[in-house]
């Protein structure tokens, strides 16, 4: 136990002193805000210097709540089993798109004092639900419920209707309607280059451009009822962004960064 606390009030001891070397070297000794927009919606940030060579950034990112508009259409093999079906087959959907992050980024600069250029790696970090979708006339889907039931009662040799998004199949709930959420991970490792400092060296303010690719893993669609859909290769032509980015396993980055010198 005594050789135990010994090591421990070294490594402190040693600890310290390497802090005030730092602290003599001037690292850690200025701290920049900066605003970003970029594919990851508009942001904020703070950032400073941990050596040389090294940045640390951390910050958040809201990308606009953007609805948009398209129509879904049903997997209908056939009208027998109720030919009104076809009177409700384009049915109005409406999107939105929800995606909030924060972020913690580590800037390397290998040539600091010939370029700017830099290395970065972090995460992204926030909403798993990145984009929700829904029809937008409450119970239209009604007669697709009592068209499934025949098909149940009747033991009939046809797939459940629903609506085509994508490659998924989307049936609608008890009331008529029908809901779904594309999800990613939660926690969103992050790698890209770039050019200009987070930290600006002889002025009070800079400006950043970085590139990079943020992977998110493979995306999830989950029905109102709380189920992961199965892709099963409906070919559904509709569905805006939710069909593009069902399919993106990383997501690209490109981010503008403007950023003032706070001390």
């Amino acid at each position: 136990m005594k050789k135990l606390l010994m090591t421990l009030i070294v490594a402190l001891m040693t600890s310290t002193c390497v802090n005030a070397q730092i602290l003599d070297k001037r690292l850690f000794n200025h701290l920049t805000v900066g605003l970003n927009v970029g594919t990851t919606g508009i942001g904020a940030d703070v950032a400073m210097p941990a050596t040389r060579w090294l940045e640390l950034e951390a910050g958040f990112s809201i990308m606009p709540k953007i609805k948009y508009s398209t129509n879904l259409h049903l997997n209908m093999s056939t009208t027998d089993i109720d030919p009104s079906l076809t009177s409700i087959d384009n049915v109005p959907i409406q999107g939105k798109l929800n995606m909030v992050n924060g972020k913690f980024m580590i800037n390397f600069l290998p040539f600091p004092s010939v370029t700017n250029f830099h290395v970065t790696v972090g995460a992204y970090f926030g909403k798993s639900s990145i984009v929700e979708v829904y029809n937008t006339q409450d119970g239209q889907l009604t007669p697709v419920n009592e068209a499934n039931q025949k098909i149940i009662d009747n033991d009939l040799p046809y797939d459940p209707i629903g609506l085509k998004l994508g490659d998924y199949l989307l049936t609608p709930d008890a009331n008529g309607n029908a809901k779904a959420s594309l999800k990613t991970n939660g926690f969103k490792p992050y790698v890209g280059i770039g050019f200009g400092r987070a930290v600006p060296r002889n002025k009070f303010l800079s400006f950043k451009f970085d590139l990079g690719a943020m992977f998110w893993g493979t995306p999830e669609v989950i029905d109102h009822n709380g189920q992961n859909l199965a892709n099963q290769n409906w070919d559904g032509k509709d569905g805006g962004a939710f069909r593009v980015i069902s399919k993106i396993k990383v997501y690209p980055v490109l981010n503008f960064r403007l950023c003032g010198k706070i001390f």
